[in-house]
C-alpha cells in the first residue's frame, strides 16, 4: 500500500510539475516584446551595414506594434531577409527568457577593393568572398585599378568558375602577397594593372613606382623590394629615380629621372 502512495506522490508531483512548465512555456510565447536587441559585429564603428535601416527591417518584418507577441514573431523570416544582405556573413536572432528579441549580425571584413576595366569595383575578404560597392560606407583598403577584366554582378568567391578565365585570381593573390607581407603591407597603397597585365605598385611616402611584373615569384620580389627599400632609407639618391624594376633575376634595375 505504502509503494502505491509512493507512486501515485510522485505521479503528482510530476504532473504538477509538467503543468508548471507548460504553464510558464505558454506565458513565455503570450508575452509580449518587452524590447529588440540588435548587435553588428565588425571591426569598425561604422560599416557596410547600416544600424539604423537594419533595425527598421526588424521592425517591420515583426510588426512589433500589432504582433507583438512572442509566438506571432517570424523569426525565420527575420533571418532570411537580414541574411539577404550581401555584406552580411552571419544572422543570429532568438527570443530570450524576459522577452527581448536578440538579433546579431556578423558583417563582412574585407581586406582590398578591386576596380575593373570599366571602373567597377567590389570588395575582397581574405578568403576570396566578395561583396559589392556601398554608396555609404567606404574602409581605408589596399587597391587595385586599372585593366583588370572581370565581372563585378556575379559576387561569391574568387575562386568560382566564372572568374576563372578573368584577370580576378591572379589580381587577388598578389595583392594577398602584399597584404601577408608585413613590409609591403606598410608601404603599397594601389596596384595598378597596365595593359600587358603585368603589376605596377605605388608606394606611400615617395613618387617612385615598383615595376613588379607578373604574378611569378611573387615572394622573392617582395623580398628584393623590401631589401632595396630598406636600404635606401634615408638615402637621398632614391629621389633621383622614378621606378624600380623586379623582374630581373638576383637584383632590383632602377630608372632614373631625366
Amino acid at each position: 500500500m505504502r509503494k502505491i502512495l509512493n507512486i501515485l506522490l510522485l505521479t503528482l508531483t510530476l504532473s504538477a510539475l509538467l503543468a508548471l512548465c507548460g504553464y510558464y512555456v505558454y506565458q513565455h510565447f503570450t508575452d509580449n516584446i518587452s524590447d529588440v536587441e540588435l548587435s553588428i559585429s565588425r571591426n569598425n564603428e561604422k560599416g557596410f551595414v547600416d544600424d539604423i535601416a537594419t533595425r527598421q527591417v526588424i521592425m517591420n518584418i515583426c510588426d512589433t506594434i500589432n504582433n507583438n507577441q512572442i509566438y506571432m514573431i517570424p523569426i525565420d523570416s527575420l533571418r532570411d531577409v537580414l541574411a539577404a544582405n550581401p555584406w552580411t556573413t552571419n544572422v543570429e536572432a532568438s527570443i530570450n527568457l524576459k522577452g527581448v528579441l536578440d538579433v546579431d549580425i556578423e558583417e563582412c571584413n574585407p581586406v582590398m577593393r578591386v576596380y575593373n576595366i570599366n571602373n567597377k569595383s567590389i570588395y575582397i575578404d581574405k578568403d576570396g568572398g566578395i561583396y559589392p560597392e556601398n554608396r555609404n560606407y567606404t574602409p581605408h583598403l589596399l587597391i587595385a585599378s586599372g585593366h583588370a577584366k572581370f565581372p563585378v554582378d556575379k559576387l561569391g568567391n574568387v575562386n568560382d568558375s566564372v572568374y576563372a578565365d578573368t584577370d580576378l585570381p591572379e589580381l587577388y593573390e598578389i595583392m594577398m602577397s602584399v597584404l601577408s607581407d608585413d613590409y609591403a603591407r606598410n608601404c603599397v597603397k594601389q596596384v595598378y594593372v597596365d595593359r600587358n597585365k603585368n603589376y605596377i605598385f605605388s608606394l606611400n611616402n615617395t613618387d617612385i613606382f615598383v615595376i613588379f611584373g607578373d604574378g611569378n615569384n611573387a615572394d622573392d620580389k617582395l623580398f628584393k623590394m623590401r631589401h632595396f627599400l630598406k636600404k635606401m632609407l634615408g638615402n637621398p639618391e632614391i629621389d633621383n629615380y622614378t621606378s624600380i624594376n623586379l623582374n630581373f633575376s638576383n637584383q632590383v634595375v632602377c630608372t632614373k629621372k631625366k
